[in-house]
Parts: structure tokens; sequence; C-alpha cells
């Protein structure tokens, strides 16, 4: 396969690395991704300046730092720096879980949409941890084997599947699980803080007050249960079960 990786947590991110180490023994790969960390951006692109992609010596294959989101490294590397079409487009490993409605705010699950835009399989790879020594080749070792099977099946050839790995060794594992998204909500809390000139700044630190814990098919159950997490997406999201009753909304609300 020619592979092309990328993240939202900087072209210097361990779990960046783990990716490039385990597809560089098999496979042909290029490395476009943010040139500092960029999470949370989710599908953000940048309009209001140039952008700027600097080569950079790598031992795994060619790479470029990107002055913008993860979105434009994507778009930027389809259209201009790479070669030749990829087979596929990996994104992550995310440090921290892509989880549930998460998934709306995340730039690495953004970057493989992207890919999806261009007609490619994609793959979002994350380890639900924060622990700045996190181990990421169990979930490096599942992107890899998931990209095998996108690329070998053509009904596949436009998926984009959001992977979530357990941080757990791997005996501790219990299995993989096909799940669809679960609910996450947050009390989002900004906190006033003064500047040393005075000038009052907020910062946001979002509390965590509920998630599914009951439906067992959800991606936050199985990675809860310590099960490894495989959630398909699509870019659609027409609510279709509205589509009959708005379309009934539609003699007499306005005179046209």
């Amino acid at each position: 396969m020619f592979v092309l990786l990328t993240n939202d947590d900087g072209i210097e991110a361990p779990g960046l690395l783990a990716l490039a180490r385990e597809f560089h023994s098999r496979h042909e790969l290029a490395i476009v991704a943010p040139d500092r960390e960029r999470s949370a951006t989710a599908h953000a692109i940048t309009v209001d300046r140039p952008l700027r992609a600097k080569k950079i010596e790598h031992a795994l294959g060619p790479a470029w730092a990107v002055s913008g989101t993860p979105g434009d490294c994507v778009k930027l590397a389809l259209t201009t720096l790479l070669p030749r079409r990829p087979d596929v487009v990996i994104s992550g490993i995310n440090r921290g879980p892509n989880l549930g409605t998460d998934i709306f705010y995340s730039g690495t699950v953004a970057a493989a949409l992207e890919g999806v835009f261009f007609g490619l399989p994609a793959i979002a790879v994350s380890l639900a941890t924060h622990a700045a020594t996190a181990d990421y080749s169990l979930a490096a070792r599942v992107a890899s084997a998931v990209a095998q099977h996108l690329t070998d099946k053509p009904t596949l050839s436009q998926a984009l599947l959001n992977i979530n790995v357990p941080a757990l060794p791997d005996k501790e594992i219990r299995g993989i699980s096909i799940t669809r998204l679960g609910t996450r909500r947050y009390k989002n809390v900004f906190e006033a803080r003064k500047d040393p000139r005075g000038q009052t700044y907020y910062w946001l630190a979002d509390e965590l007050i509920n998630e599914d814990g009951v439906d067992h098919d959800t991606d936050i159950a199985a990675v809860a249960e310590g099960k490894i997490s495989i959630t398909p997406l699509h870019i659609d999201l027409t609510d279709y079960r509205r589509l009959p009753e708005l379309q009934g909304w539609l003699d007499g609300l306005f005179d046209i």
C-alpha cells in the first residue's frame, strides 16, 4: 500500500511515530501533519492566511510539517504534495480517546474524513489515555490490520472507520467490537483569569458528567469493558426520521 499518515497532535507526536514505524517495514508511506498540536480543531480549514509546508528529514519516509489544521494537511497532501494518490489515509494515533459525540470536535477524525471526501478509505485511530508515557504499539498494529482489510475489499473503498484502543496491556484486551457512537455530555466551565496587564481571559475546562454505560453496543461501553472499538462513520448527517414530519410542514408554512 501507499499510505498517507496524518494526525492532530503534531508531526512530532509519539502516536504518529508509532504508526510510521508499523507501516514502514511493509508499505510505502508519506507523512503530512500539523507543525504543532491542533487538537479539537474539528474540520476547520485555513482560508485567511497562506499555508506553509516544510519538508523535513524523516527516516521512515517523506514528511511535511504544515502550518495549518489536520484538514488542511490532508487536502494539501492529496492535491499538491504527494506524487500520486495514496491507497488509504490514516489519522492518529491520537493521545486520548475519540468516542461518541467527541468526534464532532476531533481533528483526528476530521483528517480521516477529508480523505473520504477525496474518495479514499480512511481510518482514525486513538488510544484511550492522555498519559505521556503511553504505549502505542498495539493501536498501531490494529490500524495496520484494519487498513489491509479496507484496501482489499472494494465495498469498503470509501469507508471511514473510527478506532479506539483501550490503554491496556495486550493480554488484558478483551476483544474487538463493531460499535455505534455513544453519547458523552460535558459541563462546560470557563474559568476567568487575568493576564499580566489585568485583562480578563477565559480557559475552558470541560468536565465529563455523563456517558453511555447501559447500551453495550456503543464505542464508549466497548472501551470501558476493555475492548477495541471500531465504529463505521459516514458523512451524511441527514436525519431521515424527520423528513416525513418536516414534509408535512410545507402546506401553509409560507405563502410563496
